[in-house]
């Protein structure tokens, strides 16, 4: 059975990913936590001009463990972002600290979006007694979308074959659920639980004849929005190279090994992002 394999001098795996921004940040999480590692996050945090760095920065602060976050991260619950503000709000239930409630019911009163109040809700009943109880029997619904492509990409089962590729990826998160009943459906949000929906597209499925075999190159987008609100929270990508040979069989082979050869890549960082909202 034929294999893919790299082309020869060139890189297999190309990747373009918003959790480049964590690799300002990550170096923090390394060790013990300090007051002075939590006051330079919280400084990223207030004055940083990107949402997306500030966002990272709230989770920082959360794995972090250490209470002195308590006030950068109430602050950031009046933050302009909604998804910073979510955040913040999700990681003050990670600290568990009681004086993050009177903040929390503050923000609460006067929030409007359905997301970031269920954060709040959610991170509320975790400093009451049966919050961890509750938390337990959450689930994280992931919504796929049909995925586009050119025509290539269409043709045979390899659409098929990247969705099931990153379904059989993230099904490994102990939280994650990909079905719900109409029941749960209608009581999503009261339920205080965290629905996404993951789409993309294929930007790149080319191929070249080398010697007497095929060269197929792919390249894949992924975005992943809010449900069912469908509102956009980031975005990856991840591309392939593989070879195969010059049948039409082999062709289409090739193509969905490339496909899922991306999914791997995309998988790995779409379960860091899930991970992260606690997955």
């Amino acid at each position: 059975m034929r294999k893919a394999h790299p082309l020869p001098g060139r890189l297999v795996v190309k990747r373009a990913t918003v959790f480049a921004v964590a690799g300002l940040l990550v170096g923090l999480l390394q060790g013990s936590a300090s007051a002075g590692k939590v006051e330079d996050v919280a400084k990223i945090l207030r004055e940083d001009s990107s949402y997306k760095v500030r966002v990272q920065a709230a989770l920082v602060l959360g794995k972090l463990g250490d209470r002195n976050a308590v006030g950068a991260l109430a602050k950031a619950l009046n933050d302009e972002n909604n998804t910073v503000r979510a955040v913040a709000a999700q990681a003050l239930g990670r600290l568990g600290a009681p004086e993050a409630a009177e903040p929390l019911k503050k923000a609460l009163s006067k929030e409007k979006d359905k997301f970031v109040r269920s954060q709040l809700e959610r991170s509320l009943a975790g400093l009451g007694r049966d919050g961890g109880e509750a938390n337990t029997r959450t689930r994280m619904y992931l919504e796929f979308g049909p995925f586009t492509g050119g025509t290539k990409a269409g043709t045979g089962s390899v659409l098929n074959a990247l969705r099931t590729a990153l379904q059989e990826k993230l099904g490994s998160l102990n939280s994650v659920t990909f079905s719900l009943s109409a029941e749960e459906r209608a009581s999503f949000a009261k339920a205080g639980r965290l629905g996404f929906l993951i789409d993309g597209n294929v930007t790149q499925l080319d191929e070249s004849n080398v010697g007497g075999t095929v060269e197929v190159n792919c390249d894949v987008k992924v975005m992943v929005a809010r449900w069912p609100s469908k509102s956009i929270i980031m975005w990856t990508s991840a591309g392939a190279a593989v070879q195969g040979g010059s049948r039409p069989q082999d062709k289409e082979s090739a193509r969905r090994d490339c496909l899922e050869a991306s999914a791997g890549q995309l998988g790995d960082d779409l379960k860091r992002f899930f991970q992260s909202q606690g997955g």
